[in-house]
């Protein structure tokens, strides 16, 4: 069983990765009322997600006995992306401290930048994270 690889979890301090994906399914596109719809635009739900998904691609190939949560999040989405359009994510590693590690996501569409966002990981095991949520689960029965 492999642990943590730590030394190279600090490593990716102050590192930077570039990601895109294009909003070509309507998963991706703001729902939240159905009039909301007929914009054919870039939610700020799916769109956090694919940062997510980015970050998770970076510390998942470290960690393959542990998960990294995200603990806290906030975003500033300043920009409209229509249906159709490539998006483009740059993430950078402010710190790794412990378990813990900070990131900072620049986020441009195919015209200009339409996000900015801000949010931590924390690394956990994956065996202590079922235990911890059945014995919660299981305190409702």
């Amino acid at each position: 069983m492999m642990e943590v690889i730590w030394k190279e979890i600090e490593d990716l301090e102050g590192k930077e990765y570039n990601f895109s994906f294009s909003v070509n399914d309507e998963s991706f596109l703001w729902s939240e009322k159905e009039e909301y719809k007929d914009f054919h635009l870039l939610s700020t739900t799916a769109l956090l997600e694919e940062i997510f998904r980015a970050s998770t691609e970076i510390l998942e190939p470290l960690i393959p006995e542990h998960v990294a949560v995200v603990s806290s999040a906030k975003i500033n989405h300043i920009a409209p992306t229509p249906y159709g359009f490539k998006v483009f994510i740059k993430l950078k590693i402010v710190y790794v401290k412990e378990n813990r590690i900070k990131f900072l996501a620049e986020v441009y569409d195919e015209m200009e930048k339409i996000a900015e966002a801000e949010f931590k990981r924390v690394i956990v095991n994956k065996k202590a994270l079922k235990r911890r949520t059945n014995e919660k689960s299981s305190k409702l029965i």
